[in-house]
């Protein structure tokens, strides 16, 4: 398959481009022409591959290098949209409209090129339409499907790549798109329903809160040259600022459950006693195919289906993400505490206010006013924000101006995708349930 990988140089996008090379795709790895940029493409090229390094069993960091073989990289935009069957834009999410500005510029809309926003958080896809048309092909992930760094040019770590997560079809997809897409992810819970990645935003819940809580603490670790563990004792060792998170957690889930949606772990109707058996029977079946990790990912899969159209809390996430056996009643602050992952030594990144403020918080609660759900602790944040920051929050994010409360609870819900054709070779209803259902 013709991948192309717009941010490559970015930790997910060298994530993405190491693993697609290594599963034999035809990849272009686009970096834009700046000094980073510059210097990540010259080192894979002058090395002829990319060093992927990862944790192996006893614990130590192995690196090896993927050999770039006829693959490429490089700064050419045409050349990223006339190799590609499948662009990816794997940066940030806070520039995902100047990047879309960009291929739009050299033909994008016209070829319909699917685009995977590897990670799109709240509300993305409208503005995207408001330039490449109503119904353009988007895929939204609900989260990075890596947990990565790029600890030197040309090298990606790879500390996990997630068992699982959800994936909303937004807009109009061939059959031959979709047949692409879930080949090249067959671990997504893929559906027809945006809320389940725009409010299925976890980055918004884990990053944002910790980061200006703790900021004074931050700030002084980093005056004394120390890292600052930011889950450990930003979040696992504060129940305080755990609460907090938990309060902006149950607004998305509010605003999920006044929707209508399938929510897990909602205040309102929390459903822990269906969870808990969903989980056991997957279980259960994991322990036949505890050595075959393409099997497990399939076999999860299958069994999370079920919660494919469902909004779940941080804690249900931790769960089917990570392992984290969900524990009813368990505070946010203690489930980060057991969680592997975080447990490693884990740094803020200015990414956690740049991007989750934005693209996160800011239309979380402008939804939330929108439909008349608490968002206290949200304001809260935000406010705290702008005058550490003196920012304008609200005026500098998805502030929702623009879209009326109908069409944003219409695309919310996945009215607009349950009444368009999947695409022109879909003329028949089974074959549009069929593909509704991945």
């Amino acid at each position: 398959m013709r991948i192309g990988i717009y941010g490559s140089s970015t930790q997910t996008g060298g994530a993405f481009l190491v693993d697609f090379i290594a599963d034999g795709h035809d990849v272009y790895g686009y970096a834009r022409e700046t000094d980073k940029g510059i210097e990540f493409t010259d080192s894979i090229i002058d090395r002829k591959g990319i060093v992927l390094e990862r944790f192996e069993d006893d614990g130590q960091i192995r690196s090896r290098i993927i050999p770039l073989g006829t693959n490429r990289v490089g700064h050419d935009i045409y050349d990223l949209v006339e190799h590609s069957d499948i662009i990816i834009i794997a940066h940030p999410s806070q520039f995902i409209l100047d990047t879309i500005k960009q291929l739009n510029e050299v033909g994008i809309a016209r070829k319909r090129i699917p685009i995977i926003l590897g990670c799109s958080r709240t509300i993305a896809t409208p503005y995207i339409w408001n330039i490449l048309g109503e119904a353009y092909p988007v895929v939204c992930f609900s989260t990075s499907p890596y947990s990565a760094k790029a600890p030197a040019p040309g090298t990606v770590f790879i500390k996990r790549r997630k068992r699982n997560w959800m994936a909303s079809l937004e807009g109009e997809f061939t059959i031959e798109d979709i047949d692409r897409i879930k080949s090249l992810f067959p671990q997504v819970l893929f559906n027809r329903v945006p809320a389940t990645t725009s409010l299925g935003n976890i980055g918004a819940i884990f990053h944002v809160t910790p980061y200006i809580l703790n900021y004074d603490e931050i700030l002084a670790r980093r005056a004394e040259g120390k890292v600052y563990s930011f889950y450990m004792e930003g979040i696992a060792q504060k129940p305080d600022v755990g609460r907090y998170m938990e309060a902006i957690d149950q607004t998305r889930l509010h605003i999920a459950h006044h929707l209508g949606l399938s929510v897990f772990g909602c205040s309102i109707s929390p459903r822990e006693q269906e969870w808990k058996d969903m989980m056991n029977r997957m279980r259960a079946s994991e322990k036949q195919h505890e050595d075959d990790i393409e099997k497990l990912r399939i076999l999860r899969q299958g069994h999370l289906q079920h919660i494919g159209e469902s909004i779940v809390s941080a804690q249900h996430w931790l769960d089917y993400t990570y392992g984290v056996t969900r524990i009813p009643g368990e505070s946010l602050s203690s489930a980060i505490g057991r969680t592997p992952t975080y447990q490693k030594m884990s740094i803020p990144q200015s990414r956690y206010l740049n991007e989750d403020i934005p693209t996160g918080l800011v239309p979380l609660e402008a939804l939330a006013k929108r439909f008349g759900v608490d968002h206290d602790a949200i304001t809260y944040i935000l406010d705290l924000y702008d005058r550490i920051f003196n920012r304008d929050s609200r005026a500098e994010g998805r502030n929702l101006d623009g879209f009326s409360t109908e069409y944003l609870r219409d695309y919310l819900v996945g009215i607009q995708m349950k009444e368009r054709p999947i695409g022109p070779e879909a003329v028949d209803e089974d074959l549009i349930d069929d593909t509704a259902n991945l």
